[in-house]
């Protein structure tokens, strides 16, 4: 029989190993001779990075740093600010070797505290949450047809979409931000911040053109010591990543984040008048070619005993894509009044996303910072939460759906409506790719003994019988090791699956 049996191979991604471990901050700094005593902590901002990684065997190193931003004011209500970057390394050791394996690793830092143990020392405590994913292609051999007139074989396709590649490519990015016409000059940086967005991934037989955008806020003292200035703009990207085997007929998730970010004021004559940026992006691609796979779903032998092995496998199809961008405001009262906004950023808090209804549903909260100024020019801080509700509009069974979507800050603005009351606007980018996960139960091996015969009706021709609840041709074919065809030919019968206490024929074997 082995030379009848025609087999094929599918591939899916297979998870091999999948955690989130945590490290922690413990640190404590003194502040430098140039910065003043702090009177009052507004904000102890940290950002979590990913400099490096790599797997050898069963370890996985992991390289980092998480940049600590102090913001805080002195006693005359000042606004100054500290950078300090704490690296980190982690080593972690899975349960077996993954040679040839795609490393994934993400981090956020997940919650961060700090005390001003004395007017310049600074005590912190935090923890970063480490996301790790190994996974590699992984390869199931079926079987797709059996030349035997005497095995009754169920076939379907199996809507799949092949995995064809995992690729990273780190990008470095050194610009120079020019500041506003008619803006002072710069004295002191005070925060800064960057965030990559994919706007478009083409594929080009065998590799991936990225295009995008990064965008930048700085918020910075001038040298006039008047009110703090900011500056935004947009630094457009490309990229090209290698990728062995994509072509224009495959789609491409693509995802970038910052590795690397540094921004410090440079210095000319007449006072620094723009800034130096220098910044490492990490660009991912992963790829997947559509390829329906002719599957045999079950199968049975009319004269012989049938031993069969099968195996659940699970195909992932990209069935949609989401490139959006999302608005939402609300309006907010503030604890005290204020004449100006110095500066604005917002921070995703929490995301959720759920299917339900044919829709998908990105829910979540984003937290907007604010640094405000009252008529005397002293600094303010504030903290207001921003809830959202994205919708998407499916089509299909949304139980079988997944997706982990990428939300971005694109912008984030605001109206002074009173002396306390502000309306806030972010508008958050929304990629993702939404895939079905179907598990399809796919024979892997059959083999027929011919030394065992199956029993035998003797006596009759012909068996009547009466079909139960949701019944189907196949199962009833199967339990008289009959012919589908026959069956179906004798009694007239156009659909397989029957309505109940419907009388069949059934030929005897």
């Amino acid at each position: 029989m082995e030379e009848k049996i025609l087999k094929t191979n599918v591939f899916v991604n297979d998870t091999v190993f999948n955690e989130t471990v945590e490290q922690p901050i413990d640190v404590d700094f003194t502040l430098p001779d140039f910065c003043p005593d702090i009177s009052k902590i507004f904000k102890c901002r940290a950002v979590s990075r990913i400099s490096s990684k790599g797997m050898n065997g069963k370890n996985i190193t992991i390289d980092g740093y998480v940049c600590i931003t102090l913001l805080y004011c002195d006693a005359n209500g000042k606004l100054f600010s500290h950078e300090y970057q704490y690296p980190f390394s982690k080593n972690i050791e899975m349960a077996e070797e993954c040679s040839g394996g795609n490393l994934c690793v993400r981090s956020k830092c997940e919650y961060i505290n700090c005390r001003a143990v004395t007017g310049r020392k600074i005590d912190i405590h935090g923890a970063v949450g480490i996301s790790v994913k190994v996974f590699k292609r992984k390869s199931t051999e079926i079987i797709s047809d059996i030349d035997d007139c005497n095995i009754e074989q169920r076939r379907g396709t199996a809507p799949a979409t092949v995995p064809m590649g995992y690729a990273e490519k780190y990008l470095m990015v050194e610009e120079d931000i020019q500041i506003g016409q008619g803006q002072p000059a710069v004295e002191r940086v005070i925060r800064y911040d960057a965030k990559p967005c994919v706007r478009e991934s083409k594929i080009i037989n065998g590799k991936i053109v990225v295009k995008g955008e990064m965008s930048v806020w700085i918020l910075y003292c001038p040298d006039d010591k008047g009110a703090p200035q900011s500056v935004k703009t947009i630094i457009p990207f490309s990229q090209i990543v290698d990728m062995e085997g994509v072509t224009d007929s495959c789609e491409c998730e693509t995802k970038s984040c910052v590795a690397f970010l540094e921004i410090k004021p440079r210095s000319s004559e007449g006072g620094a008048k723009c800034f130096s940026l220098s910044a490492k992006l990490l660009i991912t691609c992963e790829a997947f070619c559509g390829n329906d796979v002719s599957v045999i779903l079950d199968a049975f032998s009319r004269k012989y005993q049938t031993d069969m092995k099968s195996d659940d496998i699970c195909f992932e199809n990209i069935c949609d894509t989401v490139s959006e961008v999302f608005h939402c405001k609300k309006n907010i009262e503030l604890d005290e009044p204020i004449s100006s906004v110095a500066d604005l950023w917002c921070d995703i808090q929490s995301l959720n996303t759920r299917f339900e209804d044919e829709c998908m549903l990105i829910s979540g909260t984003v937290v907007a910072s604010l640094i405000a100024c009252d008529i005397e020019g002293s600094a303010s801080y504030f903290e207001k939460a921003i809830d959202f509700e994205y919708k998407y509009k499916l089509s299909g069974d949304t139980d079988l759906l997944r997706c982990s979507p990428e939300i971005d800050i694109v912008s984030c603005g605001y109206t002074i409506t009173g002396a306390a009351n502000i309306e806030l606007r972010v508008d958050l980018g929304i990629n993702a790719a939404v895939y079905e996960c179907r598990k399809i139960l796919l024979i892997t091996d059959i083999k027929i003994d011919e030394s065992k015969p199956r029993d035998r009706i003797s006596g009759c021709a012909m068996i009547i019988y009466f079909t139960g609840e949701n019944e189907c041709v196949w199962d009833i074919a199967k339990n008289y090791c009959s012919s589908v065809e026959e069956i179906m030919k004798i009694n007239e019968l156009s659909e397989e699956c029957l309505p109940e206490n419907k009388m069949l024929l059934i030929p005897a074997v």
